[in-house]
């Protein structure tokens, strides 16, 4: 519970002070990640062709992947 408490505090003391224009640009492009996360889970079951799910499950990993990535930067 004590490392938990520790890695909460070392990932807010990393945040970086975004101006306000940074913190908006950083919800769109969130938005645009998470609507691309949303259509690709749902896509996914539709693919019929190998290939195709496989792009479409990679770009899962990598919206979720920057979902993240973004999360950790915002306030």
């Amino acid at each position: 519970m004590a490392k938990n408490k520790d890695k909460k505090k070392n990932k807010s003391a990393e945040k970086p002070n975004l101006a306000v224009h940074e913190t908006i640009e950083l919800h769109e492009v969130m938005t645009i990640r998470q609507a691309s996360l949303l259509k690709a889970g749902m896509m996914e079951s539709l693919a019929e062709d190998s290939k195709l799910r496989e792009i479409v499950r990679k770009e899962r990993k990598i919206s979720k992947k920057a979902i993240d990535e973004i999360q950790e930067l915002l306030p």
